[in-house]
Protein backbone atom coordinates (compact mmCIF):
# COMPACT_ATOMS: atom_id res chain seq x y z
CA UNK A 1 0.00 0.00 0.00
CA UNK A 2 1.37 3.43 -1.05
CA UNK A 3 1.69 5.75 1.96
CA UNK A 4 0.42 9.56 1.78
CA UNK A 5 2.36 12.05 1.16
CA UNK A 6 1.98 15.73 0.48
CA UNK A 7 0.14 16.46 -2.57
CA UNK A 8 1.14 19.98 -2.99
CA UNK A 9 1.03 19.89 -6.81
CA UNK A 10 -1.42 17.20 -7.23
CA UNK A 11 -4.29 19.41 -6.88
CA UNK A 12 -3.37 21.84 -9.99
CA UNK A 13 -3.75 18.51 -11.67
CA UNK A 14 -7.84 18.49 -11.55
CA UNK A 15 -10.91 18.59 -8.84
CA UNK A 16 -10.93 16.20 -6.54
CA UNK A 17 -14.28 14.65 -5.63
CA UNK A 18 -16.53 11.95 -4.40
CA UNK A 19 -19.38 10.12 -5.93
CA UNK A 20 -22.53 12.83 -6.11
CA UNK A 21 -25.50 12.02 -4.84
CA UNK A 22 -28.00 13.44 -6.63
CA UNK A 23 -31.76 14.33 -8.22
CA UNK A 24 -34.48 16.55 -9.44
CA UNK A 25 -37.51 17.44 -7.65
CA UNK A 26 -39.29 19.96 -6.04
CA UNK A 27 -37.82 22.80 -4.91
CA UNK A 28 -38.15 24.90 -1.97
CA UNK A 29 -38.07 28.18 -1.11
CA UNK A 30 -34.91 28.61 1.00
CA UNK A 31 -34.92 30.59 4.24
CA UNK A 32 -33.12 34.00 4.09
CA UNK A 33 -29.77 33.62 5.67
CA UNK A 34 -29.73 36.89 7.14
CA UNK A 35 -32.80 35.94 8.96
CA UNK A 36 -31.34 33.08 10.70
CA UNK A 37 -27.93 34.48 12.06
CA UNK A 38 -29.29 37.32 14.49
CA UNK A 39 -27.09 36.48 16.89
CA UNK A 40 -23.65 36.39 14.76
CA UNK A 41 -21.29 39.29 14.30
CA UNK A 42 -20.85 40.92 11.33
CA UNK A 43 -16.69 40.88 10.79
CA UNK A 44 -14.86 41.92 7.93
CA UNK A 45 -14.12 38.89 5.64
CA UNK A 46 -11.28 40.55 3.71
CA UNK A 47 -9.17 41.16 6.98
CA UNK A 48 -6.89 37.99 8.19
CA UNK A 49 -7.78 37.86 11.71
CA UNK A 50 -5.72 38.57 14.71
CA UNK A 51 -2.73 35.74 15.90
CA UNK A 52 -3.62 34.27 19.24
CA UNK A 53 -1.79 32.03 21.85
CA UNK A 54 -1.50 28.87 18.77
CA UNK A 55 -0.96 26.60 22.54
CA UNK A 56 -4.89 27.52 23.34
CA UNK A 57 -7.25 24.48 22.92
CA UNK A 58 -9.89 24.20 20.34
CA UNK A 59 -13.05 24.47 23.35
CA UNK A 60 -11.66 27.99 24.55
CA UNK A 61 -11.38 29.81 20.74
CA UNK A 62 -15.41 28.72 20.08
CA UNK A 63 -16.97 31.66 19.17
CA UNK A 64 -21.21 31.73 20.13
CA UNK A 65 -22.98 31.39 16.64
CA UNK A 66 -25.96 30.44 15.05
CA UNK A 67 -25.45 29.12 11.56
CA UNK A 68 -27.86 27.10 8.90
CA UNK A 69 -26.86 24.27 7.13
CA UNK A 70 -27.77 22.40 4.21
CA UNK A 71 -26.31 18.39 3.26
CA UNK A 72 -26.56 18.27 -0.48
CA UNK A 73 -28.12 14.44 -0.15
CA UNK A 74 -31.39 13.69 -1.14
CA UNK A 75 -31.70 10.76 1.29
CA UNK A 76 -30.55 12.87 4.66
CA UNK A 77 -33.50 14.54 6.53
CA UNK A 78 -32.05 16.38 9.44
CA UNK A 79 -33.36 16.07 12.53
CA UNK A 80 -34.12 19.02 15.45
CA UNK A 81 -31.08 20.24 16.80
CA UNK A 82 -31.90 20.52 20.18
CA UNK A 83 -33.29 17.15 20.53
CA UNK A 84 -30.10 15.61 20.47
CA UNK A 85 -28.04 15.03 23.73
CA UNK A 86 -24.98 16.10 22.22
CA UNK A 87 -26.29 19.09 20.44
CA UNK A 88 -28.11 20.35 23.39
CA UNK A 89 -24.52 20.34 25.56
CA UNK A 90 -22.70 22.76 22.39
CA UNK A 91 -25.52 24.98 23.06
CA UNK A 92 -25.47 25.39 26.55
CA UNK A 93 -22.04 25.21 26.57
CA UNK A 94 -20.52 26.57 23.69
CA UNK A 95 -23.26 29.01 22.41
CA UNK A 96 -23.34 26.92 19.07
CA UNK A 97 -26.43 26.20 17.15
CA UNK A 98 -27.23 25.08 13.98
CA UNK A 99 -29.89 25.21 12.06
CA UNK A 100 -30.76 22.39 9.38
CA UNK A 101 -31.67 23.57 5.86
CA UNK A 102 -33.70 20.16 4.17
CA UNK A 103 -33.16 19.39 1.13
CA UNK A 104 -36.84 17.38 1.06
CA UNK A 105 -35.38 14.65 -1.33
CA UNK A 106 -34.10 16.95 -4.24
CA UNK A 107 -30.63 17.97 -2.91
CA UNK A 108 -29.50 18.98 -6.79
CA UNK A 109 -32.18 21.24 -7.30
CA UNK A 110 -31.97 23.08 -4.33
CA UNK A 111 -28.76 23.75 -3.96
CA UNK A 112 -29.04 24.99 -7.78
CA UNK A 113 -32.08 27.19 -6.76
CA UNK A 114 -29.99 28.69 -3.93
CA UNK A 115 -27.18 29.02 -5.29
CA UNK A 116 -28.82 30.95 -8.81
CA UNK A 117 -30.79 33.15 -6.20
CA UNK A 118 -27.59 33.88 -4.21
CA UNK A 119 -29.71 32.82 -1.33
CA UNK A 120 -27.22 30.25 0.31
CA UNK A 121 -26.97 28.88 3.81
CA UNK A 122 -24.28 29.51 6.00
CA UNK A 123 -22.56 26.37 5.51
CA UNK A 124 -22.97 23.54 3.12
CA UNK A 125 -21.84 19.53 3.44
CA UNK A 126 -21.32 18.16 -0.07
CA UNK A 127 -19.16 16.15 -1.90
CA UNK A 128 -15.98 17.26 -2.99
CA UNK A 129 -15.37 18.54 -6.86
CA UNK A 130 -18.01 19.90 -9.32
CA UNK A 131 -20.10 21.67 -6.35
CA UNK A 132 -17.55 23.48 -4.64
CA UNK A 133 -15.61 24.32 -7.35
CA UNK A 134 -19.01 25.78 -8.94
CA UNK A 135 -19.35 28.12 -5.93
CA UNK A 136 -15.26 28.72 -5.66
CA UNK A 137 -15.70 29.93 -9.46
CA UNK A 138 -18.53 32.15 -8.32
CA UNK A 139 -17.04 33.57 -5.53
CA UNK A 140 -19.43 32.32 -2.87
CA UNK A 141 -17.29 30.72 -0.59
CA UNK A 142 -15.12 31.93 2.22
CA UNK A 143 -10.80 30.82 2.00
CA UNK A 144 -10.18 28.98 5.22
CA UNK A 145 -6.16 30.25 5.03
CA UNK A 146 -6.24 32.92 7.30
CA UNK A 147 -7.91 31.08 9.84
CA UNK A 148 -4.71 28.45 9.91
CA UNK A 149 -2.43 30.65 12.11
CA UNK A 150 -4.52 31.57 14.47
CA UNK A 151 -5.73 27.80 14.62
CA UNK A 152 -2.51 25.95 14.78
CA UNK A 153 -4.61 22.93 16.16
CA UNK A 154 -6.71 22.47 12.93
CA UNK A 155 -4.05 21.57 10.47
CA UNK A 156 -2.22 19.30 13.28
CA UNK A 157 -5.89 17.13 13.53
CA UNK A 158 -6.41 16.62 9.69
CA UNK A 159 -2.80 17.20 8.86
CA UNK A 160 -0.88 19.43 6.08
CA UNK A 161 -0.49 16.32 3.33
CA UNK A 162 -4.82 15.54 3.61
CA UNK A 163 -5.04 20.14 3.45
CA UNK A 164 -3.18 20.44 0.38
CA UNK A 165 -5.07 17.57 -1.11
CA UNK A 166 -8.57 19.56 -0.27
CA UNK A 167 -7.19 23.10 -1.91
CA UNK A 168 -8.84 23.84 -5.25
CA UNK A 169 -7.36 25.63 -8.52
CA UNK A 170 -6.67 28.73 -7.26
CA UNK A 171 -4.18 27.24 -4.74
CA UNK A 172 -6.96 28.19 -1.28
CA UNK A 173 -8.53 25.68 0.95
CA UNK A 174 -12.05 26.27 1.33
CA UNK A 175 -13.07 22.63 2.67
CA UNK A 176 -13.45 20.46 5.98
CA UNK A 177 -12.84 17.05 5.46
CA UNK A 178 -15.57 15.04 7.41
CA UNK A 179 -14.06 10.92 7.78
CA UNK A 180 -10.65 12.04 7.28
CA UNK A 181 -7.88 9.69 7.99
CA UNK A 182 -4.76 11.00 9.44
CA UNK A 183 -3.64 7.54 10.67
CA UNK A 184 -2.16 4.35 8.77
CA UNK A 185 -5.18 2.80 9.00
CA UNK A 186 -8.50 2.59 6.60
CA UNK A 187 -12.16 2.41 7.24
CA UNK A 188 -14.87 1.43 5.25
CA UNK A 189 -18.70 0.18 6.04
CA UNK A 190 -19.43 -1.62 3.13
CA UNK A 191 -20.30 -5.38 3.46
CA UNK A 192 -23.22 -7.90 4.26
CA UNK A 193 -25.12 -9.00 7.30
CA UNK A 194 -28.12 -11.73 7.45
CA UNK A 195 -31.20 -12.00 9.51
CA UNK A 196 -29.81 -15.10 11.62
CA UNK A 197 -33.26 -16.12 12.38
CA UNK A 198 -33.80 -17.43 9.59
CA UNK A 199 -30.14 -18.96 8.96
CA UNK A 200 -30.06 -20.73 11.83
CA UNK A 201 -33.78 -21.78 11.12
CA UNK A 202 -32.02 -23.48 7.27
CA UNK A 203 -29.57 -24.93 9.05
CA UNK A 204 -26.79 -22.44 9.02
CA UNK A 205 -25.13 -23.49 5.59
CA UNK A 206 -21.69 -22.17 4.42
CA UNK A 207 -21.92 -18.45 3.24
CA UNK A 208 -18.36 -17.83 1.24
CA UNK A 209 -19.25 -18.35 -2.56
CA UNK A 210 -21.55 -17.24 -4.93
CA UNK A 211 -23.14 -20.62 -5.49
CA UNK A 212 -23.66 -20.42 -1.59
CA UNK A 213 -25.27 -17.56 -1.29
CA UNK A 214 -27.72 -18.41 -4.69
CA UNK A 215 -28.29 -21.53 -3.31
CA UNK A 216 -29.45 -19.91 0.32
CA UNK A 217 -31.37 -17.54 -1.64
CA UNK A 218 -33.25 -20.50 -3.11
CA UNK A 219 -33.90 -21.68 0.26
CA UNK A 220 -35.22 -18.80 1.59
CA UNK A 221 -37.35 -18.23 -1.24
CA UNK A 222 -39.08 -21.93 -1.00
CA UNK A 223 -39.85 -21.58 3.07
CA UNK A 224 -40.22 -17.64 3.10
CA UNK A 225 -42.69 -16.47 0.88
CA UNK A 226 -42.65 -12.75 2.32
CA UNK A 227 -39.27 -12.07 2.51
CA UNK A 228 -36.90 -10.91 0.51
CA UNK A 229 -34.09 -13.32 -0.09
CA UNK A 230 -31.20 -10.55 -0.81
CA UNK A 231 -31.87 -7.10 -1.07
CA UNK A 232 -29.32 -4.45 -1.43
CA UNK A 233 -28.82 -0.46 -1.09
CA UNK A 234 -30.71 2.40 -2.81
CA UNK A 235 -29.78 3.23 -6.19
CA UNK A 236 -27.19 6.31 -6.00
CA UNK A 237 -28.06 8.47 -8.75
CA UNK A 238 -26.58 5.67 -11.71
CA UNK A 239 -25.02 3.76 -9.68
CA UNK A 240 -26.26 0.41 -8.28
CA UNK A 241 -25.04 -0.80 -5.12
CA UNK A 242 -26.30 -4.76 -6.06
CA UNK A 243 -24.08 -4.27 -9.35
CA UNK A 244 -20.97 -2.95 -7.52
CA UNK A 245 -21.37 -5.51 -4.05
CA UNK A 246 -21.11 -8.31 -5.89
CA UNK A 247 -18.63 -6.87 -8.31
CA UNK A 248 -16.29 -6.62 -5.48
CA UNK A 249 -16.16 -10.65 -5.47
CA UNK A 250 -16.10 -10.95 -8.94
CA UNK A 251 -11.96 -11.09 -9.04
CA UNK A 252 -9.21 -10.42 -6.70
CA UNK A 253 -8.47 -6.63 -5.60
CA UNK A 254 -11.03 -4.82 -6.85
CA UNK A 255 -13.31 -2.83 -5.94
CA UNK A 256 -16.59 -1.18 -6.60
CA UNK A 257 -15.35 2.84 -7.32
CA UNK A 258 -13.90 0.96 -10.62
CA UNK A 259 -16.99 0.43 -12.44
CA UNK A 260 -18.82 3.40 -10.75
CA UNK A 261 -19.04 6.30 -13.19
CA UNK A 262 -20.08 8.53 -10.70
CA UNK A 263 -18.09 11.60 -9.64
CA UNK A 264 -15.28 11.26 -7.24
CA UNK A 265 -15.30 7.36 -8.54
CA UNK A 266 -12.79 5.66 -11.41
CA UNK A 267 -14.61 4.08 -13.61
CA UNK A 268 -11.94 2.25 -14.82
CA UNK A 269 -9.89 -1.24 -14.76
CA UNK A 270 -6.39 -0.57 -13.30
CA UNK A 271 -4.64 -2.72 -16.09
CA UNK A 272 -0.70 -2.52 -15.76
CA UNK A 273 -0.10 1.06 -15.84
CA UNK A 274 -3.33 1.71 -17.54
CA UNK A 275 -7.51 2.40 -16.87
CA UNK A 276 -9.10 0.10 -19.64
CA UNK A 277 -12.97 0.04 -19.68
CA UNK A 278 -14.82 -1.67 -17.49
CA UNK A 279 -16.65 -3.27 -20.61
CA UNK A 280 -13.86 -5.31 -21.10
CA UNK A 281 -13.54 -6.12 -17.89
CA UNK A 282 -14.14 -10.38 -17.25
CA UNK A 283 -15.13 -9.44 -13.71
CA UNK A 284 -17.62 -6.56 -14.38
CA UNK A 285 -19.20 -9.23 -17.15
CA UNK A 286 -19.16 -11.73 -14.70
CA UNK A 287 -20.84 -9.82 -11.62
CA UNK A 288 -23.38 -8.24 -13.94
CA UNK A 289 -24.39 -12.19 -15.24
CA UNK A 290 -25.11 -12.49 -11.79
CA UNK A 291 -26.41 -10.05 -10.63
CA UNK A 292 -29.10 -10.24 -13.54
CA UNK A 293 -29.84 -13.77 -12.68
CA UNK A 294 -30.68 -13.08 -9.10
CA UNK A 295 -32.82 -10.97 -10.36
CA UNK A 296 -34.81 -12.98 -12.78
CA UNK A 297 -35.20 -15.90 -10.35
CA UNK A 298 -36.65 -13.68 -8.06
CA UNK A 299 -34.18 -13.52 -5.04
CA UNK A 300 -33.70 -10.29 -4.80
CA UNK A 301 -36.35 -6.93 -4.38
CA UNK A 302 -38.42 -6.30 -7.52
CA UNK A 303 -38.42 -2.59 -7.08
CA UNK A 304 -34.72 -2.27 -6.65
CA UNK A 305 -34.08 0.84 -8.82
CA UNK A 306 -37.00 2.82 -7.05
CA UNK A 307 -36.76 1.54 -3.65
CA UNK A 308 -36.02 4.51 -1.01
CA UNK A 309 -33.68 4.12 1.87
CA UNK A 310 -36.42 4.14 4.29
CA UNK A 311 -38.52 1.61 2.56
CA UNK A 312 -35.48 -0.96 3.03
CA UNK A 313 -34.81 0.23 6.38
CA UNK A 314 -38.12 -0.76 7.35
CA UNK A 315 -38.09 -3.99 5.70
CA UNK A 316 -35.28 -4.73 7.67
CA UNK A 317 -36.46 -3.53 10.68
CA UNK A 318 -39.44 -6.21 10.27
CA UNK A 319 -36.83 -8.93 9.46
CA UNK A 320 -38.23 -9.28 5.61
CA UNK A 321 -35.42 -9.21 4.16
CA UNK A 322 -33.22 -12.59 4.49
CA UNK A 323 -29.07 -11.50 3.38
CA UNK A 324 -28.46 -7.21 2.90
CA UNK A 325 -25.32 -6.37 1.37
CA UNK A 326 -24.51 -2.10 0.72
CA UNK A 327 -22.15 -0.08 0.99
CA UNK A 328 -23.09 1.65 3.99
CA UNK A 329 -24.37 -1.90 5.69
CA UNK A 330 -22.81 -1.10 9.04
CA UNK A 331 -23.18 2.61 9.99
CA UNK A 332 -25.03 3.24 13.01
CA UNK A 333 -28.17 4.23 11.23
CA UNK A 334 -28.18 1.10 8.76
CA UNK A 335 -27.01 -1.98 10.55
CA UNK A 336 -26.79 -1.01 13.83
CA UNK A 337 -30.49 0.34 13.98
CA UNK A 338 -32.27 -2.38 12.12
CA UNK A 339 -30.11 -5.17 14.10
CA UNK A 340 -31.37 -3.72 17.73
CA UNK A 341 -34.76 -2.55 16.45
CA UNK A 342 -35.23 -6.24 15.59
CA UNK A 343 -33.83 -7.53 18.81
CA UNK A 344 -36.48 -5.70 20.42
CA UNK A 345 -39.25 -7.14 18.95
CA UNK A 346 -37.53 -10.62 19.05
CA UNK A 347 -34.47 -11.25 21.17
CA UNK A 348 -33.67 -14.34 19.26
CA UNK A 349 -33.53 -12.06 16.46
CA UNK A 350 -31.29 -9.15 14.87
CA UNK A 351 -28.78 -9.50 12.06
CA UNK A 352 -25.16 -11.07 12.05
CA UNK A 353 -22.24 -10.07 9.95
CA UNK A 354 -20.73 -12.32 6.92
CA UNK A 355 -17.38 -11.88 5.35
CA UNK A 356 -17.93 -10.84 1.88
CA UNK A 357 -19.30 -13.26 -0.70
CA UNK A 358 -16.94 -13.83 -3.82
CA UNK A 359 -16.74 -16.23 -6.97
CA UNK A 360 -15.10 -19.43 -6.17
CA UNK A 361 -11.62 -19.16 -6.84
CA UNK A 362 -11.63 -15.58 -5.44
CA UNK A 363 -8.87 -15.24 -2.83
CA UNK A 364 -11.53 -14.27 0.66
CA UNK A 365 -8.35 -12.02 1.77
CA UNK A 366 -8.55 -9.73 -1.49
CA UNK A 367 -12.54 -9.06 -1.57
CA UNK A 368 -12.92 -5.54 -1.34
CA UNK A 369 -16.64 -3.78 -1.12
CA UNK A 370 -14.92 -0.78 0.28
CA UNK A 371 -12.93 1.48 -1.09
CA UNK A 372 -11.07 3.85 1.58
CA UNK A 373 -9.62 7.85 0.45
CA UNK A 374 -7.40 9.43 3.14
CA UNK A 375 -9.45 12.87 2.15
CA UNK A 376 -12.60 11.12 3.74
CA UNK A 377 -16.04 11.01 2.63
CA UNK A 378 -17.02 14.94 1.72
CA UNK A 379 -16.48 18.29 3.20
CA UNK A 380 -17.93 21.03 4.65
CA UNK A 381 -17.47 24.73 3.05
CA UNK A 382 -19.12 28.21 4.76
CA UNK A 383 -20.15 30.16 2.27
CA UNK A 384 -20.36 33.62 2.18
CA UNK A 385 -23.93 34.09 3.23
CA UNK A 386 -22.50 33.71 7.20
CA UNK A 387 -22.02 36.97 9.04
CA UNK A 388 -19.32 35.35 10.62
CA UNK A 389 -17.22 33.05 9.07
CA UNK A 390 -14.81 32.46 11.67
CA UNK A 391 -16.94 31.87 14.37
CA UNK A 392 -18.09 28.88 12.45
CA UNK A 393 -14.65 27.87 11.64
CA UNK A 394 -14.01 27.97 15.06
CA UNK A 395 -16.94 25.21 16.19
CA UNK A 396 -15.54 23.45 13.17
CA UNK A 397 -12.21 23.37 14.12
CA UNK A 398 -13.51 22.11 17.76
CA UNK A 399 -15.75 19.80 16.32
CA UNK A 400 -12.82 17.72 14.27
CA UNK A 401 -10.62 17.76 17.53
CA UNK A 402 -10.69 14.57 19.40
CA UNK A 403 -12.49 16.59 22.47
CA UNK A 404 -15.40 17.48 19.90
CA UNK A 405 -15.61 14.18 18.80
CA UNK A 406 -15.92 13.11 22.10
CA UNK A 407 -19.08 15.10 22.21
CA UNK A 408 -20.22 14.37 18.68
CA UNK A 409 -19.58 10.30 18.91
CA UNK A 410 -20.02 9.67 22.69
CA UNK A 411 -22.44 11.51 23.83
CA UNK A 412 -22.04 14.42 26.85
CA UNK A 413 -19.75 13.07 29.86
CA UNK A 414 -22.12 12.19 32.92
CA UNK A 415 -24.75 10.33 29.93
CA UNK A 416 -23.47 7.06 29.05
CA UNK A 417 -19.82 7.33 30.71
CA UNK A 418 -18.35 9.78 33.89
CA UNK A 419 -14.74 10.17 33.45
CA UNK A 420 -12.33 9.43 30.61
CA UNK A 421 -9.26 7.65 31.10
CA UNK A 422 -6.24 8.19 28.18
CA UNK A 423 -8.75 9.77 25.97
CA UNK A 424 -11.22 6.72 26.13
CA UNK A 425 -15.08 7.24 27.60
CA UNK A 426 -15.14 4.77 30.29
CA UNK A 427 -18.52 3.29 30.01
CA UNK A 428 -21.09 3.96 32.83
CA UNK A 429 -23.99 1.17 33.86
CA UNK A 430 -26.96 3.56 32.00
CA UNK A 431 -24.48 2.10 28.53
CA UNK A 432 -23.21 -1.03 30.19
CA UNK A 433 -27.43 -2.07 30.64
CA UNK A 434 -28.81 0.42 27.79
CA UNK A 435 -31.52 -0.35 25.76
CA UNK A 436 -30.07 -0.36 22.51
CA UNK A 437 -33.38 0.45 21.03
CA UNK A 438 -34.12 3.55 23.01
CA UNK A 439 -30.18 4.08 22.66
CA UNK A 440 -30.62 4.39 18.96
CA UNK A 441 -33.36 7.05 19.33
CA UNK A 442 -31.31 9.32 21.28
CA UNK A 443 -29.00 9.36 17.73
CA UNK A 444 -26.61 10.21 19.43
CA UNK A 445 -23.28 11.09 16.78
CA UNK A 446 -25.90 12.98 14.30
CA UNK A 447 -25.11 15.84 12.77
CA UNK A 448 -21.30 14.88 12.88
CA UNK A 449 -20.42 16.10 9.45
CA UNK A 450 -16.55 16.93 10.56
CA UNK A 451 -16.19 12.81 11.38
CA UNK A 452 -11.89 12.13 12.66
CA UNK A 453 -11.52 8.39 11.78
CA UNK A 454 -8.64 7.69 12.90
CA UNK A 455 -10.10 9.13 16.69
CA UNK A 456 -13.17 7.81 16.45
CA UNK A 457 -12.16 4.14 15.29
CA UNK A 458 -9.29 3.84 17.54
CA UNK A 459 -11.67 4.80 20.45
CA UNK A 460 -14.80 3.04 20.31
CA UNK A 461 -12.67 0.34 19.87
CA UNK A 462 -10.85 0.44 23.20
CA UNK A 463 -14.59 1.38 24.46
CA UNK A 464 -15.99 -2.04 23.53
CA UNK A 465 -12.98 -3.59 24.52
CA UNK A 466 -13.81 -3.16 28.38
CA UNK A 467 -17.38 -4.29 27.62
CA UNK A 468 -19.11 -8.26 27.63
CA UNK A 469 -19.87 -9.31 24.68
CA UNK A 470 -23.57 -8.55 25.24
CA UNK A 471 -22.87 -5.04 25.55
CA UNK A 472 -20.58 -4.19 22.87
CA UNK A 473 -21.81 -2.16 19.50
CA UNK A 474 -22.78 -3.85 17.37
CA UNK A 475 -21.17 -1.17 14.23
CA UNK A 476 -18.01 -1.35 16.33
CA UNK A 477 -17.61 -5.27 15.95
CA UNK A 478 -18.75 -5.22 12.40
CA UNK A 479 -16.21 -2.71 11.17
CA UNK A 480 -13.49 -3.88 13.60
CA UNK A 481 -13.88 -7.91 12.15
CA UNK A 482 -15.15 -7.37 8.28
CA UNK A 483 -15.04 -4.07 6.92
CA UNK A 484 -12.05 -2.13 7.88
CA UNK A 485 -10.90 -5.53 6.68
CA UNK A 486 -12.34 -5.41 3.45
CA UNK A 487 -11.38 -1.85 2.07
CA UNK A 488 -8.98 -1.01 -0.21
CA UNK A 489 -6.86 1.83 -0.18
CA UNK A 490 -8.08 4.10 -3.33
CA UNK A 491 -6.17 7.35 -2.39
CA UNK A 492 -4.09 7.15 -5.54
CA UNK A 493 -7.00 7.13 -7.65
CA UNK A 494 -8.30 10.79 -6.25
CA UNK A 495 -9.06 14.16 -9.08
CA UNK A 496 -10.00 11.89 -11.41
CA UNK A 497 -13.11 13.59 -12.06
CA UNK A 498 -12.35 16.01 -15.33
CA UNK A 499 -13.84 19.94 -15.40
CA UNK A 500 -17.30 19.25 -16.45
CA UNK A 501 -16.79 22.28 -18.77
CA UNK A 502 -13.61 20.66 -20.50
CA UNK A 503 -13.66 18.24 -23.36
CA UNK A 504 -13.23 15.40 -21.30
CA UNK A 505 -15.69 16.42 -18.80
CA UNK A 506 -18.97 17.19 -21.50
CA UNK A 507 -17.48 13.09 -22.67
CA UNK A 508 -17.62 11.85 -18.98
CA UNK A 509 -21.50 13.00 -18.28
CA UNK A 510 -22.63 11.12 -21.80
CA UNK A 511 -20.94 8.65 -20.54
CA UNK A 512 -22.78 8.52 -17.27
CA UNK A 513 -26.37 9.14 -18.73
CA UNK A 514 -25.73 6.38 -21.31
CA UNK A 515 -24.56 4.14 -18.08
CA UNK A 516 -27.78 4.82 -16.37
CA UNK A 517 -30.15 3.67 -18.60
CA UNK A 518 -27.49 0.45 -19.20
CA UNK A 519 -27.72 -0.68 -15.73
CA UNK A 520 -31.52 -1.76 -15.73
CA UNK A 521 -31.34 -3.76 -19.16
CA UNK A 522 -28.44 -5.65 -17.68
CA UNK A 523 -30.10 -6.66 -14.70
CA UNK A 524 -33.76 -6.86 -16.15
CA UNK A 525 -31.92 -9.28 -19.13
CA UNK A 526 -33.49 -12.45 -19.69
CA UNK A 527 -30.50 -14.45 -20.18
CA UNK A 528 -26.27 -14.81 -19.65
CA UNK A 529 -26.81 -13.96 -23.63
CA UNK A 530 -28.35 -11.22 -23.22
CA UNK A 531 -26.35 -9.96 -20.40
CA UNK A 532 -22.68 -10.44 -22.40
CA UNK A 533 -24.41 -8.65 -25.89
CA UNK A 534 -25.68 -5.54 -23.99
CA UNK A 535 -22.22 -5.40 -22.43
CA UNK A 536 -20.62 -5.54 -25.64
CA UNK A 537 -23.12 -2.78 -27.59
CA UNK A 538 -22.28 -0.68 -24.83
CA UNK A 539 -18.14 -0.68 -24.87
CA UNK A 540 -18.48 -0.31 -28.63
CA UNK A 541 -21.60 2.77 -28.04
CA UNK A 542 -18.90 4.58 -24.72
CA UNK A 543 -16.22 3.81 -27.57
CA UNK A 544 -18.10 6.13 -30.05
CA UNK A 545 -18.93 8.65 -27.21
CA UNK A 546 -15.36 8.60 -26.43
CA UNK A 547 -14.65 6.78 -23.79
CA UNK A 548 -10.96 6.24 -24.82
CA UNK A 549 -10.22 9.59 -24.61
CA UNK A 550 -11.46 9.78 -21.01
CA UNK A 551 -9.46 6.61 -20.30
CA UNK A 552 -6.29 8.50 -21.29
CA UNK A 553 -6.78 11.63 -19.45
CA UNK A 554 -7.61 9.31 -16.02
CA UNK A 555 -4.32 7.22 -16.46
CA UNK A 556 -2.36 10.48 -17.11
CA UNK A 557 -3.72 11.67 -13.43
CA UNK A 558 -3.45 8.29 -11.95
CA UNK A 559 0.31 8.16 -13.17
CA UNK A 560 1.06 11.58 -11.81
CA UNK A 561 -0.76 10.78 -8.80
CA UNK A 562 1.57 7.74 -8.06
CA UNK A 563 4.69 9.80 -9.08
CA UNK A 564 3.85 12.13 -6.59
CA UNK A 565 2.92 9.70 -3.59
CA UNK A 566 6.68 8.20 -4.45
CA UNK A 567 8.58 11.36 -3.34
Amino acid sequence: MLKKKTFNSLLMLTVCSAVVLSACGKEETPKDPAATNATQTDTNKEDAPAAVDPNADAKSKVKPVTFTQFVNYDWYTAPKWDERPHAKWITDNLGVTMEPVQSNGAAASKLNSMIVSKKLPDAIVLDRGKDVERLVAANQLVALDDYLAKYPEFVKTIGEETLNMLRSADGKLYQIPNWFISGDNGNGNAGYFINKKIYKELGSPALETWDDLEAYLQQVKSKYPDVVPIDFGEMRDSESQMLGMLYSGAANDVTPSFISPGSGAIFGIPNGDKLTSIYEDQAFIDAAMYTSRLFREGLTSKDAFTQTRDQIKEKLKNGKVAVFGAYDAYVEGIGREVNNDLKAKDPNSGYDVIWPVHKAGVDKNKVFPSGYNTLGWNVNVITKSAKDPEAIFSFMNWAISPEGQQQFFFGPQGLFYDEVKDGVPIPNDAYINRDMKKYDDLKIGEFNWYGNTSYVDATKAKREQLLKSEAQDWTTIAQSTISFKTSKDITEFSNLDPVPNSAEGIIIQRLRDYYKTFIPKVVFAKSDEEVKQLIADAQAESVKLGYDKVLEWKTNVWQKNLQIMKK
